[in-house]
């Protein structure tokens, strides 16, 4: 259960990062914040396949 939690925070981050880049700071550092939000993603990604291979296992 503690990976599919993780995954929802991870993906929160992922639209706190967006909603930061594009209002806080006018889109002058979404590129840093478009590599941030892919590295989250791959993150998510990850938990992802833990959930699902400790939920199978269960």
């Amino acid at each position: 259960m503690k990976y599919v939690v993780g995954m929802y925070i991870v993906m929160a981050i992922m639209v706190a990062v967006n909603l930061i880049s594009e209002f806080t700071l006018k889109g002058e550092y979404s590129a840093i914040a478009s590599w941030a939000i892919v590295m989250l993603f791959l993150l998510g990604c990850v938990l992802f396949a833990n959930a699902r291979y400790y939920l199978s296992r269960k």
